[in-house]
């Protein structure tokens, strides 16, 4: 009987001590930076617990679209999220302010440090997320957004009668009205088609991931109007997050740091390498960089976008919290401009 209760004491320690698991959706594929994000997140955490907490990592389109894991992350079926800003406006309005045009600028480095670093992001920014029980974890620029077209697009006159593929919130479907296009918000899984159909006639993204989604075999134009980077979020369930052991909580931490880096250096490298990929496929490939007084063009008009920044800010609220909300949106704007410029001024 000894005997057999130490081998049924072996088994229960083999078999009955099943790791914990914490699930991580993203809206990218593998390979894509957000992956290589989640992939050094996991690591870290398995690293950190002994083995004792895997990340399982989920893919675009497994779990749904990007609005679908946002929410499966708010509800606490999964327990984190990476997804661009973009995608988030319907949910944290205020989050919208690293969406405007040339408010990060496209400087990496900068942005690194803006998004990682924020005081205004971690300190005003990140508890409006509360109110959707989401946690912001941290930010990441995925490179600079070029636009992509089947003719030259130097002008907000160019622009005229283009279906541009935006993402889902309101500001860059704003940003391109106001550049004269017409803005279509497309997941990113329906854009190929509906480039290779001609149902929109452009698309704007990283050069890394336009290579990897292959729009670039749809596309014979990419400009880059050094407009402002891709912005991608990392997000917890906040209550979740809030019964974690300090232990567990420390462990999140350490990870997001690892990833954050990692990212970082992987999105700079696979953007010049995708880069050189796509003009070895597509040697007709035409690349424009805009001059700086086309920037200014586009520019100019992009100011007119602060002050819809700041409706839509007000309008999510109620009417006795609106002008709160607005001074609210306004101070998250003009501090991160502030930090822009002092971190610009160190490099």
């Amino acid at each position: 009987m000894k005997r057999l209760g130490i081998a049924l004491l072996g088994l229960g320690m083999i078999f009955g001590a099943q790791a914990e698991t914490w699930k991580f959706a993203s809206e990218e594929d593998k390979t894509d930076v957000q992956d290589i994000y989640a992939q050094k997140f996991a690591e870290t955490i398995k690293k950190e617990s002994d083995g004792d907490i895997r990340v399982r990592i989920y893919y675009y389109g497994q779990l749904g679209t990007e609005n679908d894991i946002v929410e499966l992350a708010a509800k606490g079926t999964i327990q984190f999220v990476a997804v661009g800003a973009g995608h988030l406006g319907s949910y944290v309005p205020e989050v919208q302010a690293v969406s405007l045009p040339y408010v990060l600028g496209t400087n990496e480095a900068v942005t690194h440090k803006v998004l990682t670093q924020s005081p205004t992001i971690y300190n005003e920014l990140a508890p409006k997320f509360e109110s959707v029980n989401l946690k912001l974890l941290s930010m990441m620029s995925e490179g600079e957004m070029v636009w992509g077209g089947n003719k030259p697009i130097r002008t907000p006159e160019d622009f005229a009668n283009q279906k541009i593929r935006t993402f889902t919130s309101t500001i860059p479907v704003e940003t391109y009205k106001a550049f004269g296009a017409t803005p279509t918000p497309l997941s990113w899984g329906e854009v190929y088609g509906s480039l290779q159909l001609k149902t929109i006639d452009s698309m704007v993204n990283p050069i890394y991931f336009i290579y990897n989604a292959k729009w670039h075999e749809v596309q014979d134009y990419l400009m880059f109007p050094g407009q402002q980077p891709y912005v991608s979020t990392v997000s917890t369930n906040s209550q979740w997050y809030k019964e974690l052991s300090v232990e567990k909580q420390a462990m999140v931490t350490k990870a997001i740091k690892a990833a954050d880096q990692a990212a970082y250096d992987y999105q700079i490298r696979i953007n010049k390498e995708n880069m050189d990929k796509i003009l070895k496929e597509r040697p007709d490939m035409k690349v424009i960089v805009l001059t700086e007084e086309e920037r200014n063009r586009f520019k100019a008009l992009s100011e007119k976008l602060h002050a819809t920044y700041f409706d839509v800010v007000a309008n999510a609220y109620p009417s006795k919290e609106q002008e709160a909300a607005r001074q609210g949106a306004e101070d998250i704007l003009q501090n991160i401009l502030k930090e822009v410029k002092v971190a610009s001024a160190t490099q």
